[in-house]
Protein backbone atom coordinates (compact mmCIF):
# COMPACT_ATOMS: atom_id res chain seq x y z
CA UNK A 1 0.00 0.00 0.00
CA UNK A 2 1.02 3.75 -0.09
CA UNK A 3 3.99 4.53 2.37
CA UNK A 4 2.73 7.13 5.10
CA UNK A 5 2.29 10.37 4.38
CA UNK A 6 2.85 9.95 0.39
CA UNK A 7 -0.78 9.81 -1.68
CA UNK A 8 -0.86 6.84 -4.44
CA UNK A 9 0.11 8.93 -7.47
CA UNK A 10 3.41 10.68 -5.88
CA UNK A 11 4.32 7.37 -4.77
CA UNK A 12 4.19 5.78 -7.81
CA UNK A 13 6.31 8.48 -9.47
CA UNK A 14 9.34 8.44 -6.41
CA UNK A 15 9.45 4.63 -7.14
CA UNK A 16 9.81 5.27 -10.75
CA UNK A 17 12.74 7.56 -9.66
CA UNK A 18 14.30 5.41 -6.77
CA UNK A 19 14.68 2.66 -9.60
CA UNK A 20 16.96 4.15 -11.13
CA UNK A 21 19.39 3.70 -7.67
CA UNK A 22 20.66 0.30 -6.50
CA UNK A 23 19.01 1.36 -2.93
CA UNK A 24 17.38 -1.68 -2.01
CA UNK A 25 13.86 -2.03 -1.12
CA UNK A 26 11.96 1.00 0.13
CA UNK A 27 11.06 0.60 3.36
CA UNK A 28 9.14 4.14 4.33
CA UNK A 29 8.91 7.92 2.27
CA UNK A 30 8.13 11.08 4.18
CA UNK A 31 8.10 14.62 3.14
CA UNK A 32 10.73 16.82 4.66
CA UNK A 33 8.86 20.04 5.23
CA UNK A 34 11.01 22.88 5.39
CA UNK A 35 11.97 22.68 2.04
CA UNK A 36 11.07 26.38 0.59
CA UNK A 37 11.33 25.63 -3.08
CA UNK A 38 12.63 21.87 -4.10
CA UNK A 39 10.30 18.59 -2.96
CA UNK A 40 12.19 17.13 -0.61
CA UNK A 41 11.91 13.75 0.76
CA UNK A 42 13.31 11.36 3.72
CA UNK A 43 13.88 7.64 2.31
CA UNK A 44 14.49 4.90 4.46
CA UNK A 45 15.57 1.21 2.62
CA UNK A 46 16.77 -1.95 3.21
CA UNK A 47 20.00 -0.45 2.63
CA UNK A 48 20.38 3.10 4.12
CA UNK A 49 18.79 6.27 4.93
CA UNK A 50 18.66 9.12 2.20
CA UNK A 51 17.28 12.36 0.82
CA UNK A 52 15.52 12.25 -2.78
CA UNK A 53 15.01 16.17 -3.93
CA UNK A 54 12.80 16.92 -6.89
CA UNK A 55 13.59 20.19 -8.45
CA UNK A 56 11.71 23.44 -8.87
CA UNK A 57 10.67 23.74 -12.74
CA UNK A 58 13.06 26.88 -12.02
CA UNK A 59 15.84 24.95 -11.18
CA UNK A 60 16.63 22.38 -13.73
CA UNK A 61 18.83 23.35 -15.88
CA UNK A 62 21.60 20.81 -16.63
CA UNK A 63 24.78 23.12 -16.82
CA UNK A 64 23.86 24.85 -13.91
CA UNK A 65 22.93 21.43 -11.81
CA UNK A 66 26.88 20.44 -13.11
CA UNK A 67 28.16 22.53 -11.83
CA UNK A 68 26.76 22.76 -8.36
CA UNK A 69 27.82 19.25 -8.23
CA UNK A 70 31.19 19.87 -8.88
CA UNK A 71 31.27 22.40 -6.04
CA UNK A 72 29.68 19.81 -3.86
CA UNK A 73 32.38 17.18 -4.90
CA UNK A 74 35.15 19.85 -4.39
CA UNK A 75 34.09 20.57 -0.86
CA UNK A 76 33.91 17.01 0.35
CA UNK A 77 37.07 16.36 -0.88
CA UNK A 78 38.25 19.57 1.18
CA UNK A 79 36.63 17.68 4.10
CA UNK A 80 34.03 20.49 3.99
CA UNK A 81 30.44 18.54 5.51
CA UNK A 82 28.72 18.74 2.52
CA UNK A 83 26.12 15.78 1.30
CA UNK A 84 26.83 13.13 -0.28
CA UNK A 85 25.63 12.52 -3.76
CA UNK A 86 24.41 8.92 -4.90
CA UNK A 87 24.82 8.00 -8.11
CA UNK A 88 22.22 6.56 -10.33
CA UNK A 89 22.81 2.84 -12.17
CA UNK A 90 24.05 5.06 -14.52
CA UNK A 91 26.68 6.14 -12.48
CA UNK A 92 25.45 10.28 -12.65
CA UNK A 93 24.60 12.32 -9.76
CA UNK A 94 21.14 13.49 -11.17
CA UNK A 95 18.49 11.96 -12.65
CA UNK A 96 16.28 13.43 -15.58
CA UNK A 97 12.97 11.85 -16.09
CA UNK A 98 10.59 13.25 -18.25
CA UNK A 99 10.07 16.74 -17.27
CA UNK A 100 11.56 16.54 -14.00
CA UNK A 101 14.73 16.12 -12.46
CA UNK A 102 16.24 14.22 -9.08
CA UNK A 103 19.03 14.16 -7.09
CA UNK A 104 19.48 11.84 -3.89
CA UNK A 105 21.88 12.42 -1.46
CA UNK A 106 23.01 10.39 2.25
CA UNK A 107 20.85 11.49 4.95
CA UNK A 108 22.57 13.35 7.07
CA UNK A 109 21.26 13.15 10.69
CA UNK A 110 21.16 15.90 13.40
CA UNK A 111 19.09 19.05 14.52
CA UNK A 112 18.55 22.10 12.41
CA UNK A 113 20.85 25.57 13.22
CA UNK A 114 19.12 27.42 16.03
CA UNK A 115 20.44 30.77 15.66
CA UNK A 116 19.39 32.15 19.37
CA UNK A 117 21.76 29.47 20.60
CA UNK A 118 25.53 30.89 20.88
CA UNK A 119 27.15 27.25 20.08
CA UNK A 120 24.49 27.24 17.18
CA UNK A 121 25.49 30.50 16.26
CA UNK A 122 29.08 30.50 16.71
CA UNK A 123 28.50 26.73 14.49
CA UNK A 124 27.30 28.78 11.66
CA UNK A 125 29.81 31.14 11.44
CA UNK A 126 32.48 29.39 11.71
CA UNK A 127 31.60 27.15 8.94
CA UNK A 128 30.65 30.13 6.53
CA UNK A 129 34.06 31.39 6.71
CA UNK A 130 35.54 27.58 6.24
CA UNK A 131 33.22 27.28 3.17
CA UNK A 132 34.57 30.56 2.22
CA UNK A 133 38.10 29.32 2.47
CA UNK A 134 37.56 25.59 1.17
CA UNK A 135 35.74 27.33 -2.13
CA UNK A 136 38.74 29.63 -3.14
CA UNK A 137 40.00 28.80 -6.67
CA UNK A 138 36.40 26.87 -8.13
CA UNK A 139 34.41 28.90 -10.72
CA UNK A 140 32.40 28.05 -13.44
CA UNK A 141 30.83 30.21 -15.93
CA UNK A 142 26.92 28.34 -15.32
CA UNK A 143 27.38 29.76 -12.06
CA UNK A 144 27.98 33.19 -13.41
CA UNK A 145 24.20 35.11 -12.93
CA UNK A 146 23.52 37.75 -15.38
CA UNK A 147 21.80 39.87 -12.85
CA UNK A 148 22.59 40.44 -9.21
CA UNK A 149 19.23 39.41 -6.80
CA UNK A 150 20.82 42.19 -3.88
CA UNK A 151 23.08 45.39 -4.12
CA UNK A 152 23.10 49.05 -5.52
CA UNK A 153 22.27 48.43 -8.71
CA UNK A 154 18.90 45.88 -7.84
CA UNK A 155 17.83 48.55 -5.27
CA UNK A 156 17.91 51.48 -8.02
CA UNK A 157 16.05 48.69 -10.32
CA UNK A 158 13.48 47.50 -7.48
CA UNK A 159 12.89 51.87 -6.45
CA UNK A 160 12.71 52.76 -9.85
CA UNK A 161 10.14 50.16 -11.17
CA UNK A 162 8.06 51.11 -7.83
CA UNK A 163 8.27 54.95 -9.03
CA UNK A 164 6.98 54.22 -12.40
CA UNK A 165 4.16 51.82 -10.64
CA UNK A 166 3.12 54.78 -8.69
CA UNK A 167 3.62 57.83 -10.88
CA UNK A 168 0.33 59.88 -10.55
CA UNK A 169 -0.77 57.82 -7.42
CA UNK A 170 1.39 59.11 -5.02
CA UNK A 171 -0.65 61.14 -1.83
CA UNK A 172 1.79 64.51 -0.94
CA UNK A 173 3.24 62.51 2.01
CA UNK A 174 4.23 59.26 0.79
CA UNK A 175 6.03 61.00 -2.08
CA UNK A 176 8.06 63.20 0.56
CA UNK A 177 8.97 59.01 1.55
CA UNK A 178 9.59 57.93 -1.93
CA UNK A 179 12.14 61.43 -2.84
CA UNK A 180 13.67 60.13 0.47
CA UNK A 181 14.13 56.42 -0.65
CA UNK A 182 15.85 57.52 -3.82
CA UNK A 183 18.04 60.44 -2.19
CA UNK A 184 18.95 57.14 0.25
CA UNK A 185 19.66 54.78 -2.43
CA UNK A 186 21.95 57.33 -4.04
CA UNK A 187 23.66 57.42 -0.98
CA UNK A 188 24.17 53.41 -0.84
CA UNK A 189 25.48 53.73 -4.72
CA UNK A 190 27.64 56.29 -4.48
CA UNK A 191 28.91 54.39 -1.33
CA UNK A 192 29.78 51.58 -3.20
CA UNK A 193 31.53 53.32 -6.09
CA UNK A 194 34.38 54.75 -3.48
CA UNK A 195 35.38 51.13 -3.09
CA UNK A 196 37.71 49.58 -4.17
CA UNK A 197 37.02 45.81 -5.83
CA UNK A 198 35.40 43.33 -3.28
CA UNK A 199 36.56 39.81 -2.90
CA UNK A 200 34.25 37.39 -5.04
CA UNK A 201 34.06 34.00 -4.88
CA UNK A 202 31.03 30.82 -5.54
CA UNK A 203 28.92 31.74 -2.52
CA UNK A 204 26.76 29.05 -1.06
CA UNK A 205 23.73 31.62 -1.72
CA UNK A 206 21.17 30.28 0.87
CA UNK A 207 23.28 29.85 3.90
CA UNK A 208 20.53 30.15 6.78
CA UNK A 209 19.55 27.75 9.68
CA UNK A 210 17.50 25.31 7.80
CA UNK A 211 20.75 24.57 5.71
CA UNK A 212 22.72 23.50 8.26
CA UNK A 213 22.54 20.22 10.17
CA UNK A 214 24.44 19.90 14.04
CA UNK A 215 25.71 17.21 15.76
CA UNK A 216 26.43 18.08 19.72
CA UNK A 217 26.78 22.14 18.55
CA UNK A 218 29.20 20.87 15.40
CA UNK A 219 27.95 21.49 11.81
CA UNK A 220 27.84 18.09 10.21
CA UNK A 221 25.94 18.53 7.18
CA UNK A 222 25.26 22.07 4.81
CA UNK A 223 22.91 21.34 2.44
CA UNK A 224 20.88 23.13 -0.73
CA UNK A 225 23.21 24.51 -3.54
CA UNK A 226 20.75 25.48 -5.86
CA UNK A 227 21.37 29.25 -4.92
CA UNK A 228 25.25 28.75 -5.07
CA UNK A 229 26.85 31.18 -7.67
CA UNK A 230 29.36 34.00 -8.06
CA UNK A 231 28.66 37.17 -5.57
CA UNK A 232 31.08 39.21 -3.45
CA UNK A 233 31.67 37.29 -0.18
CA UNK A 234 31.42 40.31 2.11
CA UNK A 235 27.43 40.11 0.58
CA UNK A 236 26.87 36.26 2.06
CA UNK A 237 28.03 37.18 5.37
CA UNK A 238 25.72 40.57 4.96
CA UNK A 239 22.86 38.08 4.41
CA UNK A 240 23.76 35.62 7.64
CA UNK A 241 24.23 38.44 9.42
CA UNK A 242 20.67 39.47 8.53
CA UNK A 243 19.65 36.08 9.44
CA UNK A 244 21.32 34.65 12.05
CA UNK A 245 21.74 38.37 14.48
CA UNK A 246 17.89 39.27 14.65
CA UNK A 247 16.77 40.29 18.15
CA UNK A 248 14.93 37.33 19.09
CA UNK A 249 11.70 38.46 19.43
CA UNK A 250 11.36 39.87 15.72
CA UNK A 251 12.82 37.13 13.80
CA UNK A 252 11.06 35.28 10.78
CA UNK A 253 10.47 31.79 9.55
CA UNK A 254 10.35 33.42 6.04
CA UNK A 255 13.04 35.93 4.48
CA UNK A 256 11.52 39.42 4.74
CA UNK A 257 13.60 40.75 7.62
CA UNK A 258 12.60 42.54 10.27
CA UNK A 259 14.78 45.30 10.53
CA UNK A 260 16.34 44.66 13.39
CA UNK A 261 19.81 43.30 14.81
CA UNK A 262 21.81 42.16 17.94
CA UNK A 263 25.16 44.27 17.78
CA UNK A 264 26.44 41.32 20.31
CA UNK A 265 24.91 38.71 18.39
CA UNK A 266 26.97 40.37 15.42
CA UNK A 267 30.24 40.53 17.12
CA UNK A 268 30.16 36.74 18.24
CA UNK A 269 29.34 36.32 14.72
CA UNK A 270 31.83 38.07 13.49
CA UNK A 271 34.65 36.24 15.77
CA UNK A 272 33.92 32.96 15.02
CA UNK A 273 33.61 33.68 11.29
CA UNK A 274 37.39 35.16 11.93
CA UNK A 275 38.73 31.56 13.35
CA UNK A 276 38.09 29.82 9.77
CA UNK A 277 38.62 33.11 7.02
CA UNK A 278 39.75 36.49 7.33
CA UNK A 279 37.35 39.80 6.32
CA UNK A 280 39.74 42.12 4.72
CA UNK A 281 39.63 46.16 5.56
CA UNK A 282 37.43 46.84 2.67
CA UNK A 283 34.83 44.13 3.64
CA UNK A 284 34.12 45.46 7.09
CA UNK A 285 33.53 48.56 6.30
CA UNK A 286 31.06 47.77 3.36
CA UNK A 287 28.97 45.41 5.70
CA UNK A 288 26.33 48.31 7.12
CA UNK A 289 25.31 49.18 4.17
CA UNK A 290 25.38 45.89 2.23
CA UNK A 291 23.00 44.77 5.09
CA UNK A 292 20.88 48.27 4.30
CA UNK A 293 21.20 47.00 0.78
CA UNK A 294 19.25 43.80 1.87
CA UNK A 295 17.00 44.82 3.82
CA UNK A 296 15.52 47.23 1.15
CA UNK A 297 16.19 45.10 -1.70
CA UNK A 298 14.33 42.59 0.86
CA UNK A 299 11.53 44.61 1.94
CA UNK A 300 10.70 46.20 -1.42
CA UNK A 301 10.61 43.16 -3.62
CA UNK A 302 10.23 40.31 -0.84
CA UNK A 303 12.09 37.42 -2.42
CA UNK A 304 9.62 34.85 -0.59
CA UNK A 305 6.14 34.90 0.68
CA UNK A 306 5.86 33.61 4.26
CA UNK A 307 5.15 30.24 4.81
CA UNK A 308 1.11 29.37 5.15
CA UNK A 309 0.33 28.76 9.35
Amino acid sequence: GPRKGVGVALQSSLELALAHYDLGELCSCRPIEHGYVNELWHIETTLGRYVLRRRHPSLRDRRTIEAQHVLIQHLRQAGFPSPRLVRTRHSVTFLELGDEVYEVQAYIPGELCDAGRPAHLAAAAFTLGWYHDAVRGIDHPALHRTAERYGAVALEQIVGRLMQDWQGKLSARLATSCEALQTHVAGVRAFFETLAGLPELVIHGDYYGENLILQDDVVAGVVDYDGAHWCTRAMEVAEALVYFCREPERRFKHIVYSGALDLGAIERFLAAYSGAATLSEVEVRALPNLIRTLWLCASLAPPLQPRPS
